[in-house]
């Protein structure tokens, strides 16, 4: 499986009842298993420290990523996040 297998397969599922739309809760064992995947990810050189306990993966592409360790308790997440700026190839209109 790759990083993006299993985000894709994290975000297939809905949210929790009034968490946004670009966020879900993941297991401990997720958030170990995917950074993991990061780590083994030929774009892992994107990989930043966030506020304590976040990590902040932006491959290429338009999506970023926010990996988030709840250190007081079981509510880790990962957060997507879009690039909406335009290209560095011209902009469409």
């Amino acid at each position: 499986m790759t990083a993006f297998g299993l985000i894709e397969s994290i975000f297939s599922r809905p949210p929790w009842r009034g968490e946004p739309g670009n966020q879900r809760r993941i297991t401990r064992d997720q958030l170990v298993y995917l950074r993991d995947l990061i780590d083994a990810d030929p774009q892992a050189g994107a990989v930043k420290r966030g506020a304590p306990g976040s990590l902040v993966w932006t491959p290429a592409g338009s999506h970023k990523f926010v990996l988030s360790e709840d250190l007081a308790g079981d509510k880790h997440t990962l957060t997507r996040l879009s690039n909406i700026t335009a290209g560095g190839t011209g902009m469409l209109f």
